[in-house]
Parts: C-alpha cells; sequence; structure tokens
C-alpha cells in the first residue's frame, strides 16, 4: 500500500488535514449566521518560477470566482457560489450520500512568507473544476556595489 515510510507519514499528514479542515467546517457551519459555510480543497505547491494554488471548485463558470491577494502579497482568497442546477431535486425522496456542498464558499490560503512574488504578472485559469492560481516569483538579481574612497 505504502512506497516507503515517507509516503506513509505524507499519507497520514493529508488525512488528518482533511479531518481536521472538515471539522473546522462543521463548528463554523453551526456558527454561521447563513447556516452554509463550505471551503474548497486546495494545494499549494512551488515551482522553479512560481508558487501554484490549485483550488477545486466544480460547478461554477469563471464569472463566478472572485479571487483576491492582499495588498502585502501573502493572502490569497478565494470566493463565490456554487448553486445546484438538478431538475430531479424535487423528485428526491431520501439521500443516502450527501457529500457535494453548495451556497456560498470562502477559502483564504496563507501564502509562503519567505517568497516574493509579482503581483502584476498574477494568472488565473477556471478548466475542467479547477481555479489555477500562478504567482509568479520576482526575480532576485544580484547587483554589484561600487565602493567608493
Amino acid at each position: 500500500m505504502f512506497g516507503s515510510y515517507d509516503d506513509m507519514v505524507e499519507e497520514l499528514e493529508r488525512e488528518m488535514r482533511r479531518v481536521s479542515d472538515d471539522l473546522l467546517l462543521h463548528v463554523f457551519r453551526l456558527t454561521s449566521t447563513s447556516g452554509e459555510v463550505w471551503a474548497p480543497r486546495a494545494d499549494v505547491y512551488e515551482t522553479a518560477d512560481a508558487v501554484v494554488v490549485k483550488v477545486c471548485i466544480a460547478g461554477l463558470e469563471p464569472g463566478e470566482i472572485e479571487l483576491t491577494l492582499s495588498s502585502d502579497n501573502r493572502v490569497l482568497t478565494i470566493r463565490g457560489t456554487r448553486t445546484e442546477q438538478d431538475e430531479d431535486k424535487s423528485q428526491r425522496i431520501r439521500y443516502h450520500q450527501l457529500e457535494v456542498y453548495y451556497g456560498p464558499f470562502e477559502r483564504v490560503i496563507q501564502l509562503p512568507q519567505d517568497v516574493k512574488f509579482d503581483r502584476d504578472k498574477l494568472t488565473a485559469v477556471y478548466k475542467d473544476g479547477f481555479l489555477k492560481v500562478v504567482l509568479p516569483k520576482k526575480p532576485v538579481i544580484a547587483r554589484k556595489v561600487k565602493i567608493e574612497d
């Protein structure tokens, strides 16, 4: 099942994050004035040129998604509302499993503190139910300093 001890630990960490996210979601849902709060799943990873945030938010149109980068480049916020479009909803008599969240959502992602971004080159693409946000790194340019006598 697991290739190595590291794979097992990584899977355990992933599952613990999922359980804690679900618990927090439940707590927020109980205390929310609207009664509905959900947060989509997200991956955040770094490449040589950028930090990439990939968020699973199927069932929306690009115009229904709001994306905000804080003024200090440290927090990315994704908001929107997923509405249920099923025509057969009135014919349902019992649910056997209910895992897809509908209604307003918000996901706040803390970005790495040690990476500088070029906010003017940020891109976002929504395709196949995933929002992919690419935050290009600012190049670090060495500079020679002339030493005067």
